[in-house]
């Protein structure tokens, strides 16, 4: 792949399969580095995109140093995504743990619920209603709408802490992208 090309252009009309992992995490982090990256992405496009790589791209991308700029692109933009619908008006928060990061870290995320908004944060200063724990390949996948999280949660690959229930009702309060 010589020339440039952007997040869009790849997910609409690029077989991924000609792709190296080398060559996607350099797309993707090519594609966030610009001014305004992630707002750029067109979400169901990403979601295209995360439904046609292969399990070998996405750990490629989730190990790399696209993995920061990809989480971070994602929740930056949740807000934009976040229906109240299901949503009760008291204040709900959630801790995301997004594992498996190089070193064996994870990238912890905040999100508060309250009065149909939703704001996201790296702060974990509040005491969450539930906890998710899960690997950058499932968090990609079920963000996306490429995975269901309660199948997820059933082969213990998303991990929750707290209020199960609320967890499963999560799905409902945003309005995520398919493919």
């Amino acid at each position: 792949m010589a020339e440039k090309i952007d997040v869009n252009e790849l997910g609409r009309s690029v077989d991924l399969k000609s792709l190296s992992e080398d060559e996607l995490v350099a797309v993707l982090r090519d594609a966030l580095a610009e001014p305004g990256g992630s707002k750029n992405v067109d979400a169901s496009v990403f979601a295209r995109l995360v439904k046609g790589a292969s399990k070998k791209q996405l750990e490629a991308i989730m190990s790399s140093e696209a993995r920061r700029p990809v989480i971070d692109a994602i929740f930056g933009r949740m807000s934009e995504f976040y229906s109240s619908k299901g949503a009760s008006s008291k204040r709900q928060v959630v801790h995301w743990h997004v594992t498996g990061a190089p070193g064996g870290d994870s990238d912890d995320y905040q999100t508060v619920m309250q009065h149909g908004s939703c704001t996201v944060s790296t702060s974990l200063d509040e005491e969450p209603r539930t906890e998710l724990f899960m690997n950058g390949t499932e968090f990609l996948k079920v963000v996306t709408n490429n995975a269901n999280p309660i199948t997820l949660f059933m082969t213990r690959k998303l991990k929750v802490s707290g209020d199960v229930g609320f967890a499963t009702a999560l799905q409902k309060m945003f309005t995520i992208p398919s493919a």
